[in-house]
Parts: C-alpha cells; structure tokens; sequence
C-alpha cells in the first residue's frame, strides 16, 4: 500500500524504490551500495534536494511543487537523470500531485506500478517484482 510517508519532498515515490524495497522485505545488503532504506521522510535524513533548499530545510514548505522556482537545478537535475535511466519524471509527480491530491495520486502510482502477474509492487530502478520475479523491462 503507498502511503503519503513515503512521497518525498522531490515527488519521488519511495514505495518503488529499490532501496525501499530491499529494506522492507529484507534482501540482503550489498557490499560498497546504498542498498537500504526506509524512506526520505521516515528515515529523517536530509534528501538531495533538501540539502541544498533552505525552504525545504526549514519546513517552509513539504513539498517542491510548493515552490515558485520548481524545478530548482538540483531537482532539474534529478528528474532528467530519473527520465533518461527509469522513465520516470519526479516533476510530473509533483505536477499530478499537486493537480488531484495526494489520495488520487498515490491511487495512480499504485495502478501504474502494479505487477500485472500477483500485484505486487514494480521497482522503478530495475522493472522488477520482488515477489513473483517478473520483469517488465
């Protein structure tokens, strides 16, 4: 289930993330990689964009689609590496987020990173079910 937890301030959706995945259905670590992780906001951690956003890091606003300079260059940065390697557009996030809401949003990540064969979650870094092993890409 997605949760809004789990939507970080740059619209990444750490319900598909692989870190995420690894670290909630306990996939062994890998040697030298950042392989988990419980979340941007769970965790605390200041995340890429928060590190250099003083409105971010100063709780002014909780998501980037809250900014009138959206997208920044560091989220600029962000979303293309994600649209080249995963097809994947943290800026559309935010745009749709802020458009329908958090409830139709986390009800159209689900839909559209539902395993077709069980149901499961996709990762958005490998095309992967971690439950059934099928791989859409």
């Amino acid at each position: 289930m997605f949760t809004p937890e789990l939507i970080a301030p740059c619209g990444m959706n750490c319900s598909i993330c692989k870190a995420y995945i690894a670290y909630t259905r306990g996939i062994p670590r890998q040697r030298g990689k950042v392989t988990h992780c419980a979340g941007c906001l769970p965790r605390g951690k200041n995340c890429y964009i928060k590190r250099g956003c003083k409105r971010l890091s100063n709780h002014e606003i909780q998501y980037c689609f809250e900014c009138d300079v959206m997208p920044c260059k560091h989220l600029d940065h962000l979303d293309k590496r994600y649209r080249e390697r995963y097809g994947m557009s943290m800026v559309e996030n935010l745009k749709q987020l802020k458009a329908v809401g958090m409830e139709t949003f986390l009800a159209s990540q689900q839909e559209k990173y539902k395993c077709p064969n069980c149901g499961d979650v996709i990762c958005v870094h490998d095309g992967k079910c971690y439950s059934c092993d099928n791989k859409t890409r």
